[in-house]
């Protein structure tokens, strides 16, 4: 029984894109970018945040939501923390199952959970020997840690579980059962970067040099050769940012041309705002609703590069035709 939990438990954790560093959308390289909008272009625009990164969002309210499936099974009473914490977490919430001990703390974007996760694995290979992925057994407890995304969120979970010499299959099998009953596998804003995009991030230079207060963002060209700067925020945050963005290009010189008809929904959500602009090359902007997420994009460089990359990503044949 203990193997078929834990080898389920891993196929849960890949899926769920666990936290051990910045989480990226799939990636390839590109030999020869063509985008040539003007130099400084994303100096002009300047950076754009929303007046509130969290959205009003209570970071206590998501910890709830994400141990919710724990308190429907076990009987929970806070404690204080009897193990390694990760510093500079919004809120978090430490308590006791039984023997075993859990701390969530709850971050407001994939870089500072990663920097803080990091930090707390070496906390933990100084006190244990690392066992296996996110596991390390101490002198008399063994204990995990990891990462997860959760209703405008990012998680660190770190378990204590206590045990002697004759029961330390019992504390993992123990360990396992309560981090099987915190894995949640849905939409991520590193889904909304790869799965849910209908382009690929090519030459990825890592985070927006124009977005931020963003859950997590990336920049760098499209297989079109246009470049692109795409940021995630939580739902409502993500209009803000986009007229914003609108009003700087429009500040530019750039003007704004119409586009044929092209599609604006897909399986996750759809495209609620879009512009394209001409001046000094092109600029695409767009605004998507995603499941609990917005995101917004910004691709810019030579007219055939940006078109070309729109139409990959919601052209039709017939709309296809009508831009050249």
């Amino acid at each position: 029984m203990k193997k078929v939990l834990t080898l389920i438990l891993v196929a849960i954790v890949i899926a769920a894109g666990c936290l051990s560093s910045p989480e990226k959308s799939p990636e390839t390289k590109t030999s020869t970018p063509t985008a040539s909008t003007k130099e400084g272009f994303l100096a002009e625009i300047g950076i754009i945040a929303p007046s509130d990164p969290l959205c009003g969002m209570d970071p206590n309210s998501s910890i709830a939501g994400f141990i919710k499936p724990l308190k429907e099974k076990y009987s929970i009473v806070p404690a204080r923390p009897d193990f390694p914490v990760p510093e500079g977490s919004l809120a978090n919430k430490t308590f006791k199952v039984s023997n075993a001990y859990i701390g969530v703390f709850a971050y407001p974007d994939s870089y500072s959970a990663a920097e803080a996760l990091g930090a707390l694995k070496k906390k933990l290979a100084t006190i244990g020997n690392a066992t296996g992925r996110d596991k390390w057994l101490g002198r008399d407890a063994l204990y995990s840690a990891f990462g997860a995304y959760f209703d405008g969120f990012y998680f660190i979970v770190i378990l204590k579980v206590p045990y002697d010499e004759e029961w330390s299959d019992m504390a993992e099998y123990t360990l396992n059962k309560l981090m099987f009953s915190m894995m949640w596998v849905g939409p991520s804003p590193g889904k909304m970067l790869g799965l849910f995009m209908h382009t690929r991030i090519e030459n990825r230079t890592g985070r927006s040099k124009i977005f931020s207060g963003d859950l997590l963002s990336a920049s760098g060209f499209t297989p079109e050769g246009a470049r692109i700067e795409v940021a995630v925020y939580r739902r409502g945050c993500g209009g803000e940012v986009y007229v914003t963005l609108e009003e700087r290009i429009k500040g530019l010189d750039f003007r704004e041309k119409p586009l044929p008809p092209l599609k604006s929904r897909d399986p996750a959500g759809e495209i609620v705002q879009r512009a394209y602009f001409e001046g000094n090359g092109s600029v695409y902007i767009e605004l998507y609703n995603g499941p609990g997420m917005d995101r917004v994009m910004l691709l810019y460089g030579n007219e055939s590069a940006v078109k070309a990359t729109v139409m990959a990503m919601w052209g039709t044949e017939e709309t296809s035709r009508q831009v050249d």
